[in-house]
């Protein structure tokens, strides 16, 4: 074995040492919580060599950290205390019968401090890949040696380790590909009831929430109100500017509505340049007075990019939502009061 390359400094990773780590951090172990299953392993690795102490350690850059421990009292040392270090780079078993007899370790705190340990001896962690993560390793407090059977049987826990890991890293990627499927489908029902463009609800979904707020009025629920709204001169925008800078004025006029209406309104993209909104315990009277915030909001916002500036303006009808009036005869008679809007000049507001 090369001492010098054994004991390099943390700082001084070599190419093999990187990958070893970066493989450690893969398996996604490192300071997770005791787990009964890998505590039941060393336990049963302190019975099989009768040691006093049993570790499942993981060789990190500048510590070793310990999944489980029997009989040490810490989860973690500093990395130049570690004999797993140099058991990582062993072929088989490591076994050290008297620590202090070897130059390697005789000055290690954990050896040197009243009562330290004396022996060692550790299997290593090797992945599917050959990289050696760390040991399932037994240390006693007398010298002593290990027979061959205690030794192939460290060996047998150590891929049981392994085992863990690799049953653990499954789990994970299969959590992650639940959180993924979850993310997807929440995605999919958002994209099902929005406007892509705008980020508003889709003609679909307000669609259903007008039949929602219809069965609540007629149950005796508030008043509420309905807005159409038409994007004045829209063709001519699309025309001399570009359907990017369209794209723009109906993502503007989306925020504007935003601003304008409360949490509780709901806004729609009906279709090209239309827009419904449903504000709910809203009289007609209140009604008017939104709609009149939303010219002026309206007239005071520019379109990004376009110069000189392009203020845009929309054309109202408002009707009262009455639930007893099928919902098709509601929508007609707001868009006859838009197309009066529009008739009388554009960028006003008419009540049916």
């Amino acid at each position: 074995m090369d001492d010098t390359a054994a004991c390099a400094l943390p700082g001084d990773l070599t190419g093999d040492e990187s990958a070893r780590l970066q493989a450690l951090r893969h398996y996604g172990i490192l300071d997770t919580p005791l787990e009964l299953a890998f505590d039941d392993l060393a336990r049963l690795a302190r019975h099989i060599c009768a040691a006093p102490i049993a570790l499942i350690s993981l060789v990190d850059r500048d510590r070793q950290w310990f999944k489980a421990e029997i009989g040490l009292g810490r989860r973690e040392t500093p990395i130049d205390q570690s004999v797993c270090r140099f058991a990582i780079q062993a072929q088989g078993v490591f076994v050290v019968p008297d620590l202090l007899q070897d130059a390697r370790f005789a000055s290690n705190p954990l050896v040197t401090r009243p009562q330290g340990v004396r022996f060692y001896a550790g299997a290593p962690l090797v992945t599917p890949d050959g990289i050696a993560l760390g040991t399932v390793c037994v240390l006693d407090y007398q010298p002593r040696e290990l027979g061959l059977p205690q030794q192939e049987m460290l060996d047998v826990l150590a891929r049981q380790v392994m085992r863990l890991l690799e049953l653990k890293l499954a789990n994970d990627r299969q959590g992650q590909m639940v959180r993924e499927l979850d993310e997807a489908r929440q995605r999919m029902a958002t994209l099902a009831h929005t406007d892509v463009l705008t980020g508003l609800a889709n003609r679909r979904s307000f669609t259903e929430r007008l039949r929602q707020q219809q069965a609540l009025l007629q149950r005796g629920g508030a008043v509420a109100c309905l807005l159409m709204m038409d994007i004045d001169w829209f063709k001519q925008v699309n025309d001399r500017y570009g359907h990017h800078v369209g794209d723009e004025a109906l993502r503007l006029f989306a925020a504007t509505c935003r601003d304008v209406f409360r949490a509780s309104d709901v806004v729609s993209r009906w279709g090209g340049e239309e827009f419904l909104a449903l504000l709910p315990a809203t009289s007609v009277a209140e009604g008017r007075v939104v709609a009149q915030r939303l010219h002026a909001a309206l007239a005071a916002a520019a379109v990004p990019g376009v110069v000189p500036p392009l203020h845009l303006s929309a054309s109202v009808g408002l009707a009262h939502f009455d639930p007893a009036r099928p919902l098709d005869l509601t929508l007609r008679a707001l868009d006859a009061a838009l197309y009066t809007a529009k008739n009388q000049g554009r960028n006003c507001t008419v009540t049916v």
